[in-house]
């Protein structure tokens, strides 16, 4: 019988180590602009582990990077009131949170669906117009011309599997996004289907290079070794994607993020947030500043002085830039509230939460301290008596403004996280965190982000337009020119009128030149819709106008 027991026990035991899954081991650098950029399946990004991996090709040439790390983090409460929590920074000593692939519908994996999934998808928008061009095509020759397009992991993929030997999940999940061009909800790229960026409220559209990848936080039972903390069971798809349009320099030296989070577990996960983690290393790593600026939503590092490290751009070894650039984040998606909006950012001098407890994750990503210590005006933020929810929010060049630079704080090897708060996210329910990566050449040193907000204003105006004037490879739909919608009087005093036609118009939604969504208008009527603003101060709005074929923009101005 004790043996018969013990045989038990080791298959059970057996059974369950099989079923957990070790660390990602994947990488991939996006390149398709003016940054390359390592791009991991780990919720890790920009790191080889040993060297930064986000190298600016402008002003550079001893080949230094801005960043040397960042990471994919989140926490939240079930309704039992346990914490759950998912991180990743160094990966030492191995560990790490999160395992490669998607999960099933009730929110588990296993090490042979981790294994197989530890792998990125890479596609270029000029093979994909090159491809369309070539259609029709035998499924052989395009699988030996095109096989980034004909492996893309979409829902229904017929060639997935003879690609990568292994089968897309049996379930309903749409995986890689895809422009379907015969709106079966099937992605097979002979029908003339193609990878695309798929964002909340934006029409798909195909940059220069794409690259997608999907992970988790379950592990297949595997603990959480960074953030020690239980799971939330989240699936989350990674699309990362650069543009390359000589007509708008900013966007050549930016990369976008969007980490589509899925909650996968059979219950809700409430007071949920999502922020990402940096490791800000401006060539040299020990004389950078930090700060944001909460009204665009927007992370940034700069160097505290004229040089890159010690006279003579000496950093033990570390390359570093003649000129030191800035480098900023910003936040650009919409919350499950409709704005898009950063709301607490913390800074670490040197060090990162500890790990123990997993608190001092959610602390961090619910805007205090790693040991709770509410974020205070004024100083290093800590220990004052004001509790605000963003530290140093000022222009460095602002004399009066609260700032690394103006505080004289000393020089350390900065950490931060900026976070947003989705509040409860249902089984089944998606959140979207979209970031843009971007690096401003020429600031004024030291203590200055130059052109940094004026470019950041660019990045949002893009992003709320639906990048409706962005060069692309291709044309992703058959949107309807934007000629054929009237928009009367405008100027106006208060309201206008929107006439479009037989144009099947779904939604007008309002936004500021900011990006920040102000409100929805319902169409009641089917060749026009009265647009009422006269709750709105004087200035320039942006309509966006959902359409069965995409969104179209229209500038509408108040003038009182």
């Amino acid at each position: 019988m004790k043996k018969l027991l013990f045989y038990l026990l080791f298959v059970f035991a057996a059974t369950a180590l099989q079923a957990q899954c070790g660390l990602p081991q994947s990488s991939i650098d996006l390149q398709g602009n003016n940054i390359r950029a390592r791009i991991l399946n780990g919720g890790d990004l920009f790191t080889d582990f040993n060297n930064a991996q986000f190298e600016p090709a402008n002003n550079n040439p001893n080949g230094a990077s801005t960043i040397f790390t960042a990471a994919f983090w989140m926490g939240g409460i079930d309704p039992a009131g346990n914490l759950k929590t998912a991180a990743v920074d160094y990966r030492s000593s191995g560990n790490g949170d999160y395992s490669a692939g998607p999960l099933s519908e009730d929110g588990i994996t296993d090490a042979f669906t981790c294994a197989n999934w530890d792998k990125i998808f890479i596609v270029n928008g000029s093979d994909i117009n090159q491809f369309l061009q070539d259609l029709p095509l035998d499924a052989g020759q395009a699988i030996i011309q095109y096989r980034g397009i004909m492996g893309w992991p979409a829902r229904g993929n017929p060639y997935f599997q003879q690609i990568w030997g292994f089968d897309l999940p049996f379930n309903t999940s749409p995986l890689a996004p895809f422009w379907d061009a015969n709106g079966d909800a099937i992605y097979d790229p002979l029908d003339g289907d193609y990878p695309a960026v798929e964002l909340r409220g934006i029409p798909l559209f195909v940059p220069a290079q794409i690259v997608w990848c999907v992970f988790n936080d379950q592990k297949g039972g595997s603990p959480h070794t960074t953030s020690n903390g239980d799971a939330i069971q989240a699936e989350i798809q990674l699309t990362a994607w650069a543009f390359n349009c000589p007509d708008l320099p900013i966007l050549n030296n930016t990369i976008y993020t969007s980490h589509k989070i899925i909650n996968r577990a059979t219950e809700p996960i409430d007071s949920f947030y999502a922020g990402i983690w940096i490791d800000f290393d401006l060539g040299c790593y020990t004389d950078d500043y930090v700060g944001c600026r909460p009204d665009h939503s927007t992370i940034y590092a700069y160097n505290a002085d004229v040089v890159d490290g010690a006279q003579g751009s000496n950093c033990n070894g570390v390359p570093t830039f003649p000129n030191p650039p800035v480098q900023s984040v910003t936040f650009l998606n919409e919350n499950l509230e409709g704005t898009h909006i950063m709301d607490h950012f913390t800074a670490f001098g040197g060090t990162s939460p500890n790990g123990i407890p997993p608190v001092s994750y959610y602390n961090s990503l619910s805007g205090s301290w790693p040991d709770g210590t509410p974020l205070t005006s004024g100083g290093s933020g800590y220990g004052g008596s004001t509790p605000v929810d963003y530290l140093f929010p000022d222009d460095p060049a602002e004399p009066g403004g609260w700032s690394m630079c103006t505080a004289n704080l000393p020089l350390s090897d900065m950490r931060v996280i900026g976070s947003q708060k989705f509040g409860t996210l249902f089984p089944g329910q998606v959140a979207e965190l979209v970031t843009a990566w971007s690096v401003h050449q020429n600031p004024d040193l030291p203590c200055g982000i130059g052109n940094t907000l004026p470019d950041v204003d660019d990045l949002i105006f893009l992003h709320a337009s639906g990048y409706e004037s962005v060069c692309s490879p291709i044309t992703t739909a058959p949107i309807y020119p934007s000629d054929s919608l009237d928009l009367f009087p405008n100027p106006t005093a208060a309201t206008a009128t929107l006439r479009y036609g037989s144009i099947p118009v779904e939604e007008i939604r309002v936004f500021d030149p900011s990006g920040k969504w102000l409100q929805t208008i319902e169409v009641s009527e089917k060749e026009q819709t009265e647009i009422n603003l006269k709750n709105l101060p004087a200035g320039l709005y942006i309509l966006r106008i959902l359409t069965d074929q995409g969104t179209l923009t229209k500038e509408l101005a108040i003038a009182r």
